[in-house]
């Protein structure tokens, strides 16, 4: 089994999709609010559902819950798929775009709840277009990887949506907004990776949750926000002490380890 785990692992990194804009509608609107929008958009019953739903310090989402409050999910949605992106300037888009991602992930765990046991036991969970945003039909790899990586640039992204599985990093117990996405960036990062199942020391190796493995090259490319020279480097801003002492010890290049990583889905009843 572990040897599978490994050759899955090995896989899944070879292709790991790269960040490249897509051809779509879509992107021509993001550019032109990006230039001139002003107006705000409004995630407040996504919050509430977040608020309610997840638990971001044990890494696990209520989706029974969340089921029978299925219609208050389906009408943010629906407000997403109306929504017009060439009026919302950068930080707003940003804000949009991630809470897409996850609210269309639970989207997709709750129409094959309670049975689902993986996201990866779907048909083509990331690359079937489905999804509805801002009047484009997208894929969830559309939206992080086509739109979300390659446009906004950001590292923290990777720890901004949430892939239904118990080794992603937690889904936040709030929607992303505007105004306050950087510092909520900041937060989701910090809660996962002062969390020891995503970066710990162990001896004198630095372990870390395979999606610093995965999209590496996205914490180390100046042209991101915030790159650094190493990935532990950039880890450090936001992981413990001892994970900082580390790294600091080894000029910014311990030996790290990758941990496996665990599609189960995060259901807090699980």
């Amino acid at each position: 089994m572990k040897i599978f785990l490994v050759l899955l692992t090995l896989l899944f990194t070879a292709c790991a999709p790269d960040a490249q804009v897509i051809d779509n509608p879509i992107v021509k609107k993001l550019d032109e609010g990006q230039r001139s929008g002003t107006q705000s958009f409004d995630h407040s019953a996504w919050s509430a559902l977040l608020k309610a739903a997840s638990r971001p310090n044990e890494g696990r989402v209520d989706y029974a819950y969340l089921a029978q409050h299925r219609a208050e999910l389906d009408a943010y949605l629906d407000s997403l798929a109306k929504a017009d992106v060439a009026k919302l300037g950068r930080a707003e888009q940003f804000a949009l775009l991630l809470n897409a991602y996850n609210a269309n992930t639970v989207r997709l765990i709750l129409e094959n709840y309670p049975a689902v046991k993986s996201i990866r036991d779907l048909s083509d969970p990331w690359k079937t277009a489905r999804y509805t945003v801002a009047g484009s039909v997208l894929s969830l790899d559309d939206i992080e990887h086509g739109l979300l990586r390659p446009i906004f640039k950001d590292p923290r992204i990777h720890f901004g949506v949430n892939c239904a599985s118990i080794g992603c990093p937690p889904l936040a117990d709030f929607a992303f907004t505007g105004p306050n996405v950087e510092s909520q960036l900041d937060a989701v990062t910090r809660i996962a990776l002062t969390n020891p199942r995503y970066a710990r020391v162990n001896g004198d190796t630095l372990e870390l949750t395979a999606i610093l493995d995965w999209y590496g090259k996205d914490f180390v490319d100046e042209t991101f926000v915030g790159s650094a020279k190493t990935v532990p480097v950039w880890v450090a801003r936001f992981a413990s002490e001892d994970v900082k002492k580390l790294v600091k010890a080894k000029g910014g290049a311990p030996n790290v380890v990758f941990k496996d990583y665990d599609w189960k889905l995060n259901d807090v009843a699980r």
